[in-house]
């Protein structure tokens, strides 16, 4: 009786001490694991580089509530296109329109 309570005590210490066999893992499944993990550190390394590039990209572009840049003159032929209007006008616009 003294020996199936001593042996019972000892599977019960030996089941605590040591890891569950479920959760023991060996050192190739360890370094595959580390491997995953830092393939997971560079590429969010990548992500945020470009998050960084992207946000640089919208910070230089103009906002809607920033001046636009000035009109610039522009010199057009139109001899022999059909017009209407004054020749001579200060403003002219032109609509083009290509018709496929």
């Amino acid at each position: 009786m003294m020996k199936g309570a001593l042996l019972a005590a000892l599977i019960v210490v030996t089941m605590m001490l040591g890891p569950p066999p479920g959760f023991a893992q060996t050192a190739d499944e360890l370094k595959a694991l580390r491997k995953d993990v830092e393939a997971l550190k560079e590429g969010q390394t990548a992500i945020q580089k470009q998050l960084q590039d992207i946000k640089g990209l919208l910070q230089a572009r103009p906002t809607a509530g920033a001046p636009a840049a000035a009109p610039q003159e522009a010199v057009l032929n139109l001899d022999g296109a059909p017009v209407k209007g004054d020749k001579n006008a200060k403003v002219t616009l032109v609509d083009f329109t290509d018709y496929q």
